[in-house]
């Protein structure tokens, strides 16, 4: 027992992916960058982020847009990227390569 309080380690999770969910998205082979970023989130940074695949990023926005992102890939491949559900292209991997989107 814990003197009645219960740590709600699920809760402490949950609002983790809910954070990395708004900030990178990797669902059907795609990464996209900044998909719900907060108003109240105009400038920041974030690095070690994982997408499905692979991929591992790095990012610094500033008044709420991308200034640079850094993409590093565990395997070869390609990969469609979009900032903000605005699609900026394919980009070709090779394993260990990194790749900056700006």
């Amino acid at each position: 027992m814990n003197n009645g309080r219960v740590f709600q380690i699920d809760a402490n999770f949950g609002a983790t992916a809910g954070i990395a969910e708004m900030l990178l998205q990797s669902h059907n082979g795609e990464i996209n960058l900044l998909p719900a970023l907060p108003k109240a989130w105009q400038n920041g940074s974030v690095k070690g982020l994982r997408a499905r695949g692979g991929y591992t990023i790095d990012m610094v926005w500033e008044e709420g847009k991308l200034v640079e992102a850094v993409v590093s890939a565990d395997n070869a491949g390609k990969v469609p990227i979009s900032v903000k559900g605005e699609p900026k292209g394919s980009v070709t991997f090779k394993k260990g390569e990194s790749r900056t989107i700006e």
